[in-house]
Order: C-alpha cells, then sequence, then structure tokens
C-alpha cells in the first residue's frame, strides 16, 4: 500500500514564517513608518523631526525618539501628560511643539549631528514595533558668494582657459561645480583648507576652448553644502579674433613701398636714355 505525502510541514513552515515576519513588515497593522529629518541645520536653529506611520485601525502604544542609541523623548497617548523628555546633553526638546508624529529639538548644537531613530510600537493584541532611522547633520553655512579669477578674459579656439574657485569656509566644506556654457566640467583640481574650525574649498579649471555661443562663453561656479545651500558666481569671456586689418594695413605698406622702388627705379632708365 503506497503512503501519500503530506505538505502539512511545508504549509506550516510558511505560515510560521510570516507570522515572525508581520513585526517588520508590518503584516496585519503597522505599516509605512518612515522618518523625514531635514538634510542639515545651522548651530542655534530649531530642527523638526517628523516620523510618519500608518496604524491602519490599530491603538498605537508609544512613539520613541533616539539619538545613537539615547532615548530623549517619547510619546504615550495613554499618559498624562503624553510626553516625556529624557535628558541629553545639548539636547533641548519644544514639548509644546512636539507630538505623536514629531519631536522640535531648539537651539541645536554642533554635536548633535548624527544617526536618529524613531521606534513605533502599537498597542494590544497586536504589539507590533517597526524602528526607522535617518541621518541630520550640523552645518556652518558658508557666508556670502564664491571668488572666481581667470588666467585672462579673452580666449581662441583652441587655447587652454585656466582658472581657480573659492568658496567662503563653511563646516562641512562645499563642494564646487564648474559649468560651461550649459554644461558640466569636472575640476582639475580640489583642495580644503581648514579656517578657524570651518573648511575652504578651491577647484581649479583647465578646459580647452572648442566653442563660442556666439563670441562669447558663460563660465560658471557653484558652491554648494548638503543641496541646502547653493550659490553661485559666473563670468563670462569674449572670442579673440585675428586682427584683420592690421594684417592688411602691414600687408600693404610693403606693396606701396614696392611699388614707389618701381616708380624711382623707371624714372631712372628715362632720366639715363635722354
Amino acid at each position: 500500500m503506497k503512503q501519500k505525502r503530506s505538505h502539512r510541514g511545508p504549509r506550516l513552515s510558511i505560515i510560521g514564517l510570516l507570522a515572525l515576519l508581520a513585526p517588520l513588515t508590518g503584516v496585519g497593522g503597522l505599516r509605512n513608518v518612515w522618518l523625514k529629518t531635514p538634510v542639515a541645520v545651522a548651530p542655534g536653529q530649531s530642527a523638526t523631526l517628523v516620523c510618519l506611520y500608518d496604524l491602519e485601525g490599530e491603538p498605537l502604544y508609544t512613539v520613541k525618539w533616539y539619538k545613537g542609541r539615547q532615548e530623549f523623548f517619547r510619546y504615550v497617548p495613554k499618559e498624562h501628560p503624553h510626553t516625556r523628555v529624557f535628558l541629553q546633553p545639548g539636547i533641548n526638546v519644544d514639548v509644546a511643539a512636539s507630538g505623536p508624529d514629531r519631536v522640535v529639538i531648539r537651539d541645536v548644537e554642533e554635536h548633535l549631528g548624527g544617526k536618529y531613530r524613531c521606534e513605533v510600537s502599537t498597542d494590544a493584541p497586536n504589539f507590533h514595533t517597526i524602528v526607522v532611522s535617518a541621518y541630520m547633520h550640523v552645518v556652518h553655512m558658508p557666508e556670502g558668494k564664491p571668488i572666481l579669477r581667470l588666467e585672462k578674459y579673452r580666449y581662441s579656439i583652441g587655447d587652454i582657459i585656466r582658472g581657480n574657485c573659492t568658496s567662503p569656509p563653511s563646516n562641512p566644506p562645499a563642494n564646487i561645480t564648474w559649468v560651461i556654457n550649459g554644461n558640466t566640467v569636472n575640476s582639475s583640481y580640489i583642495s580644503r583648507t581648514p579656517v578657524e574650525k570651518k573648511y575652504q574649498t578651491m577647484a581649479l579649471l583647465e578646459y580647452e576652448v572648442n566653442a563660442f555661443t556666439p563670441s562669447k562663453m558663460k563660465i560658471v561656479c557653484i558652491a554648494d553644502v548638503f543641496g541646502v545651500y547653493t550659490t553661485q558666481e559666473e563670468v563670462t569671456v569674449d572670442e579673440e579674433r585675428p586682427k584683420i586689418a592690421s594684417v592688411l594695413g602691414g600687408g600693404s605698406g610693403r606693396l606701396q613701398s614696392s611699388f614707389a622702388q618701381l616708380v624711382t627705379f623707371a624714372l631712372a632708365i628715362v632720366i639715363l636714355t635722354r
């Protein structure tokens, strides 16, 4: 008598696997948890960190906020007051502006750049928990525009444009991009020099001239810090054309001299033959 193979084992394994993955994927309730932080803020500014989530009808148990591994703020709807602050050096929570989906940090200090985490948990009976993280930079923004210098401001086709662009000091250092007639061009050299806890970026340009639009070329230097600060400087250079008038003038002088010599020679022959 043949025995029938049972498929219960694999089915139970799949069901068990789905049960284990449910808290991670949000199956059966909590899902779409997303942490939105400013890419960069300047020291002294306020930063609003937003934690978005979809409970799908489940009751919220708690939302916890961490800087690194240290919890600094918690929201618990069942408690009164709903919010709780855990003292951490330099983290000044604006409790009145914080709530179930956000925390506001006032007077951000320089050392507060780093990784932040939001932990969302639902209440009974499921007790789902999802943790998400994001990175926030604390930057010293550059003050003013970059300085753009060129070796000269008139060029011919085939010439090499040489110049440099220096950004104002910032921390982290600014990225510099060259754009010539709308096309991005790589820097030939980049250096970063420390200046009083900041960094000054200098980028060199070496570019062979291949076209003018028309008879002019626009060169742009863009300084950028994390996309939250962007400024630029630009110059326009002219095409250096051959001095046709002076060339013709020189040729005409030589022709006139030859003609004068020919006339003098002809007069001398006439005089001698009389």
